[in-house]
């Protein structure tokens, strides 16, 4: 496999997991009983008693600075610039003081997000429980695949956690990772060290578009993911640690499409079952109060492994009752770790004995492999280039690897059917060759290209196995298998185009010829571009 194909593999395995949720707002030591139940209600999210706080409390400078930071969680950030820049041009806030230092910061923030949105597109889901929020109006495509994911989110999580949001989820959705460090605690640095595309905080989803990576990541993961966070905080009143919240979102991330989560990443699995037998975990405490503060994105892959295996292996053990227990006395206030204790039925060092043991077997034959950061556009990308690349050296130097180099040679200058002879040279004199997925790759895209489809769809099977999460590998087999005559494989390969990056255009050609009803077929037909 070539180089740049092995960093985009990972590199989207990496963008799934990579989120962020920070904490309440830290509770003003002199505030009244009114404001402090103000800053209880939005540490909950519960704003009809934000609300309801406010009209109790007395008129004053520190009322105003808590009436803007509502209207920032309410995402009237206009509104709130005024009130909160008004409060501090009065000069009635104590300097340094817990107000002031709230006042600015919340500022910041609700000037921040009107430059990051701009002129935003906002759509609402047919059933009122999502509100999407596009900075950049060419991703308001994303909207209806969004809503199908979060309605399939809703039901399956509402039966994982007991939670059921009683108002539209807002989601916001930006073209550029320096726009999301504009709405959040981020730095831009922190965002491609660890790959970060999403953040949960302020009482909404905050995530970077698929557009602007190079190879797309898995957006519907990645916000279905962001939504356990958005109802863990709920369920707990805020009070899960990141270890808990992160560990939890990923293990129910893919929970709106299959029973059971993804397997680990091999590279990843290889990663953690090495710091479990050299004592090199990421501690818990080590990931407050965000993994993607962590300092590299291995460190923070090693994160997300030992906490999504180890709240895996609650679930496993004690079933959807341990992590009710867990859940119920976190929200309750108890320690985490505690609660964790409580629920397994031992104690914490008993449980991580237990799991360290497990895992290690579990993750022994793990491979190694490259983990690489997430790929932001920069403009001057080409995906295509590994056709100028020898990326069938792993062939050896026999006649297998000579005629699969030529034919990549006279693909790249566009002689599709003397590259498909090459190729297929290629495999017919070395079984490792016919087994190889770059090679099936090359072959069964060109057999798309040129129309023989029912070749390529074994070719594509091979490679898609080797690369499940590459959308355009996933459109081309999608392709194949519809023009071949089967629909429903058809289906599931597009789906998974889609749940990386729907930008291809080509895509929306076969989705329209599978919709099932005239508006689907409408939409899809309006973004067909073969």
């Amino acid at each position: 496999m070539s180089t740049h194909r092995v960093a985009r593999r990972l590199a989207l395995a990496m963008a799934l997991v990579l989120t962020v949720v920070f904490g309440p707002p830290s509770p003003s030591v002199h505030a009244s009983d009114h404001l402090r139940k103000v800053e209880s209600a939005l540490a909950r999210w519960d704003l009809a008693a934000a609300n309801a706080a406010l009209e109790g409390a007395r008129a004053g400078v520190e009322r105003d600075v808590k009436r803007g930071i509502v209207a920032v969680y309410e995402a009237r950030y206009a509104e709130a610039e005024e009130i909160l820049a008004g409060a501090l041009a009065s000069g009635a806030l104590t300097r340094g003081s817990a107000a002031e230092e709230e006042a600015r910061h919340y500022l910041a923030l609700a000037r921040g997000s009107q430059r990051a949105l701009g002129n935003a597109t906002t759509i609402l889901s047919p059933d009122g429980t999502v509100e999407a929020v596009f900075a950049d109006p060419k991703d308001a495509i994303l909207a209806p695949y969004l809503f199908e994911a979060m309605q399939e989110a809703r039901e399956a999580l509402a039966l994982e956690l007991g939670v059921r949001p009683d108002h539209p989820v807002r989601f916001e959705f930006f073209d550029d990772p320096l726009k999301l460090a504009m709405v959040t605690p981020l730095t831009v640095e922190n965002i491609r060290t660890t790959g970060t595309v999403g953040v949960t905080k302020y009482r909404r989803i905050m995530m970077i578009t698929p557009r602007v990576m190079v190879y797309g990541y898995g957006w519907l993961d990645t916000a279905v993911h962001e939504y356990v966070h958005y109802l863990l905080t709920i369920r707990t009143d805020n009070r899960a640690p990141v270890w808990l919240q992160e560990g939890l979102a990923k293990l129910l991330e893919t929970r709106w499409r299959r029973a059971d989560p993804e397997p680990l990443d091999s590279a990843v699995a290889h990663r953690l079952h090495r710091a479990i037998v050299r004592d090199e975990l990421v501690t818990l405490d080590e990931m407050y109060p965000s993994v993607a503060m962590l300092p590299s994105a291995e460190k923070a892959a090693l994160a997300y492994a030992e906490v999504e295996t180890m709240l895996g292996l609650v679930r496993e053990r004690r079933g959807a009752a341990g992590i009710e227990v867990l859940l119920d006395r976190v929200a309750a206030g108890d320690d985490a770790q505690e609660a964790l204790a409580t629920a397994w039925g031992a104690g914490f060092d008993d449980f991580m004995a237990e799991w360290k043991k497990v895992t290690r077997v579990r993750t022994a034959k793990a491979e190694d492999g490259e983990i690489d950061r997430p790929i932001f556009k920069s403009g001057d990308e080409d995906e295509s280039a590994d056709h100028l690349e020898d990326v069938f050296s792993h062939l050896g130097g026999g006649r297998a690897r000579q005629h699969a180099r030529l034919g990549s040679l006279l693909h790249a200058r566009g002689h599709d059917e003397a590259a498909t002879l090459q190729y297929e040279k290629a495999r017919k004199v070395d079984g490792r060759a016919r087994r190889d997925p770059t090679l099936a790759r090359r072959l069964g895209t060109l057999y798309v290209k040129i129309g023989r489809f029912a070749e390529a769809v074994p070719l594509l099977e091979i490679a898609a196995a080797e690369e499940p999460d590459d959308a355009n590998l996933a459109a081309a087999h999608g392709r194949a298998l519809l023009k071949s005559g089967d629909r429903a494989a058809a289906r599931a390969a597009l789906g998974r185009a889609v749940r990386v990056n729907p930008f291809i255009p080509s895509l929306h050609c076969d989705l329209a010829e599978l919709a099932e009803d005239d508006a689907t077929r409408m939409r899809e037909s309006a973004l067909c571009r073969d």
